[in-house]
This record gives C-alpha cells, structure tokens and sequence, in this order.
C-alpha cells in the first residue's frame, strides 16, 4: 500500500525499511482506545499510547423477556479483547494518520469502481 520507508541516520548510509511477513492469522479490530502517556520535564505528554482491540456482538438467543434477562446478568458490559497496545511519538501519530487516510480513500475509490460495474 505504501512504499517502503527510506530510513536516514544523520549523515550515514541510507537504509530501507523491508517489511516481514506477519505471523498468524489477521485479527478483526473494531475498538481503539487512545491516552496521552506521562508529560516530560516540559510538561507535555512523552507520546501517545494506542490500544487495539475486538468486541464481539454477545450471543443471545430466547424470548424478548429471556434475552434481557441475559443483557441484565451481563451488567451492562462488554468485553473487549486487547489485540495489542504500542507507544507511538507524535511524528508517528501524523505517519500513521496519513497512512490510514491513503488506505480510505484506495478503499473508497475501490468501492465506487465495484458499484460501477
């Protein structure tokens, strides 16, 4: 999707990123959760820390009566499986932005091209 990163080191070789397969299966992610880590000596956050994770709609089968009862014992909760959490600076904060924006509208221009047919 994007073209891989040239990586400088102030006045040394150039490097290129080269990206390794992933290992296992890709995982669904519907729920994202941000903070602000701790703030430095100059009182601004040291970098933004981001949480990836999955809910799955609860299964629930019965009468109307049967099935809230089973929201009620649920407490009003639901869990989310964390996928992974990663400490990003806020340079990478605009990459990733950037990154996510390119893939939305490569989706979107995707998806007009498939209704036109």
């Amino acid at each position: 999707m994007s073209d891989p990163s040239t990586l400088k080191q102030s006045g040394h070789a150039t490097l290129r990123a080269v990206w390794e397969e992933a290992g296992g299966a890709a995982q669904p992610c519907n729920q994202f959760a941000a903070t602000l880590g701790l703030p430095t000596q100059q009182g601004v956050p040291e970098a933004v820390y981001l949480t990836l994770g999955n809910a799955e709609p609860p299964f629930l089968v019965g009468t109307e009566a049967e099935i809230s009862q089973q929201l009620q014992e649920m407490g009003g909760q639901l869990p989310v499986r964390s996928l992974g959490r990663f400490v990003l600076t806020r340079g990478r904060v605009d990459e990733l932005i950037k990154i996510l924006q390119t893939a939305a509208q490569q989706f979107d221009q995707a998806q007009a091209q498939g209704g036109a047919k």
